[in-house]
């Protein structure tokens, strides 16, 4: 039985942030909520803006507190700058974010120059040859992940130490940054694009000298924006896809090229209890809660964001309704095109050694579904 329907049996009040967590829907089951563009917008500044607000109060309160409070924020507040990025901007990039050319040009450029990210039309360029040579070493992503030392074949031993040493390391952070420093403020973009981050930089000079902010500034924006942002890109990205499945070959068939996408599925089968004792089913049942709110709840709200669980079907489908991909992914399952689609569960580590083929993880071929009752 696919994981997400041994949760059935669950209150149905449940049901809503098990989908989320999950990126799954139960099947024939109707969404509460038919998301829009702009919805996944405002979903993005909220989880930007909510915690670094509450990490401004928390500068009233003892460092003790304090602390805390701003380890907690920090991840989810690059979460949302994560969401704006590989969410919104995406699909700017895709022209799928509005209806019209200048619509995505327009959006994609305010997040970009908000976030210090590339420019419209080099990212485009760049994400469209990641589109039509996946995983290759014609593909930017590929050579990023190069650059940060990983390799097939690792073991788990081995692919966790890599992944300390690339999250820790100045030269990772560095390259990464000044990379996106120089796309903002040393190209050739164009000069209303340049005009716009030259702009962005003296407003933010003149308000932190006319509030001597700059503490609040550094901490609660320059933290998340460069370190987390960073490492939760590359996080996001290692298991993004099977990257080293046919060892970086331009010229793939359509099958192979659907081999190197895989859902990213977060959580685990509901444990089976039948015959258990009272306190064995309920020590079974409280771990299995705990792990889906404390270990794969916090991996979909700061790195696997948005629609990137499913992110075969975008490759698959790249002009789909992507807004409310979870229910479409599963039609497409329904009507009889599972031999395109590949899944793995688990977590952040799951499903960075599967995309790395560490020792034999591998993706699953996706199994047909019963259609769902999309509103």
């Amino acid at each position: 039985m696919q994981p997400r329907e041994t949760m059935r049996g669950l209150p149905r009040a449940l049901q809503p942030f098990l989908t989320w967590v999950t990126g799954v829907p139960l099947t024939q089951a109707t969404p509460r909520v038919s998301w829009r563009p702009t919805l996944a917008l405002v979903a993005g500044v909220v989880q930007t803006a909510v915690p670094i607000a509450v990490g401004a109060y928390a500068f009233s309160l003892p460092w003790y507190l304090l602390v805390p409070i701003l380890l907690l924020t920090w991840p989810v507040t690059a979460g949302g700058m994560r969401r704006l990025d590989v969410v919104v901007v995406h699909q700017t990039l895709h022209r799928m974010f509005t209806g019209s050319t200048k619509g995505n040009r327009v959006v994609s450029e305010i997040v970009t120059t908000l976030m210090w990210r590339p420019p419209y039309d080099g990212n485009r360029e760049e994400h469209l040859t990641h589109h039509a040579f996946p995983c290759s070493l014609r593909d930017g992503d590929t050579l990023y992940l190069r650059s940060t030392g990983v390799r097939p074949g690792m073991t788990r031993k081995q692919c966790r130490r890599y992944l300390v040493r690339a999250v820790f390391s100045p030269s990772h952070f560095w390259t990464f940054l000044s990379g996106r420093l120089k796309a903002n403020f040393a190209t050739r973009a164009p000069l209303y694009r340049m005009a716009m981050a030259y702009g962005f930089l003296a407003a933010t000079v003149a308000v932190l000298a006319a509030t001597g902010w700059w503490a609040q500034w550094l901490l609660l924006w320059c933290v998340p924006a460069t370190f987390f942002f960073q490492n939760q890109t590359l996080l996001y990205t290692l298991s993004e896809h099977r990257w080293w499945l046919f060892d970086n070959a331009e010229r793939l068939t359509r099958e192979q090229r659907d081999q190197l996408t895989f859902g990213r599925f977060c959580g685990e089968p509901v444990p089976d209890t039948a015959g258990a004792g009272p306190l064995a089913r309920t020590a079974a049942l409280a771990g299995w809660w705990l792990r889906m709110v404390a270990l794969y709840a916090p991996y979909r709200l700061c790195i696997l964001v948005g629609d990137t669980v499913q992110h075969d079907l975008h490759h698959v489908r790249p002009k789909c309704d992507w807004a409310n991909s979870s229910w479409v992914r599963n039609d497409e399952l329904a009507q009889g095109k599972a031999d395109r689609y590949f899944e793995a569960w688990g977590g952040l580590l799951a499903h960075v050694y599967v995309g790395n083929s560490v020792n034999d993880w591998t993706a699953v071929p996706s199994g047909p579904l019963a259609p769902s009752r999309v509103a």
